[in-house]
């Protein structure tokens, strides 16, 4: 065997090796997607069958009432939803990592098991305390002759579903913000309180802009499920139907159109117009941020 064939050997083997995750992202990412965008460019009509429209669905999309009264009502749970998934669990990383609780083990398994129930679970759990007829929260307050409060009504459901929200992710974003706080060296710290500085002085201005990038992570993140959200909707709907109508949210939108209304080319295209959207919303994000970093450094 020659050595430039030996050679070309030892620089195939690396394609070799990722070629069956190159495989398998193809068929199970990119052709998904690819078909969904091809789809969108159709529709199925009861007389005359699936017929090309081009961007006829985009236009539609860009001119629905329902998908964009969802979409403001996503930006909404995401303005009061995003920060508060960043300060508490970042609050509860602080307290873990000043060492201010002594069972800090306890501490982290009580904030971080939430994140171990389904979110149809947890949902359900939170849906029998806010439900009016049967939350123990309304029967209390009859036996103290106060009015039960409806936290499913129109104007309490957004926020009872940001409260779920936080309540299921808190502990994960704090064992996150709290991994990034042991990697802060002790000296730095030290060296502060010699300098006379107070804990709640080192959380804020070292601590705090030390895991900036992992706070930016998050808040991606927190971005990209906020305009996701469906699971919560989707289960508290029975109990709350004029509060949680359809277009809810564009996913239980598009949900409901492709289960019910059978309009799966244009469910196709609101699939990518609320994924741009998305990517809209994190790359604003991203250039704010970095302008920022800059503008720091």
């Amino acid at each position: 065997m020659s050595v430039s064939s030996s050679a070309r050997r030892r620089r195939l083997i690396p394609y070799l090796l990722v070629a069956p995750f190159v495989v398998a992202f193809v068929v199970f990412v990119v052709a998904p997607i690819l078909l969904a965008l091809y789809n969108s460019l159709f529709v199925d009509r009861l007389i005359g069958g699936v017929s090309f429209v081009g961007v006829d669905n985009y236009v539609k999309a860009f001119t629905d009432s329902d998908f964009w009264a969802g979409f403001g009502r996503i930006v909404l749970y995401a303005l009061v939803f995003v920060p508060l998934l960043v300060i508490v669990p970042l609050g509860l990383a602080l307290v873990l990592d000043a060492k201010a609780v002594k069972t800090r083990g306890l501490y982290r398994l009580v904030f971080f098991l939430p994140y171990a129930v389904p979110g149809v679970i947890a949902t359900l759990m939170w849906g029998f305390l806010y439900g009016p007829s049967i939350s123990p929260l309304n029967f209390v307050a009859e036996q103290l002759g106060l009015p039960g409060p409806n936290l499913l009504s129109d104007d309490a459901v957004l926020w009872s579903i940001v409260n779920i929200g936080l309540w299921s992710w808190a502990g994960y974003n704090m064992i996150i913000f709290y991994t990034g706080l042991q990697t802060i060296g002790h000296d730095v710290v030290e060296a502060a309180r010699l300098d006379g500085a107070s804990t709640w002085r080192i959380a804020l201005s070292i601590k705090v802009p030390l895991v900036a990038p992992i706070v930016t992570m998050v808040v991606i993140f927190a971005i990209v499920g906020s305009l996701q959200l469906f699971t919560e909707p989707f289960v508290l709907q029975p109990l709350a139907p004029t509060s949680i109508p359809n277009d809810f949210t564009p996913n239980l939108y598009a949900y409901t159109l492709a289960g019910a209304g059978r309009q799966l080319n244009y469910v196709a295209t609101l699939s990518f117009v609320l994924a741009a959207l998305v990517g809209l919303v994190a790359l604003v994000y991203l250039r704010i941020t970095r302008k920022a970093n800059r503008v720091d450094s």
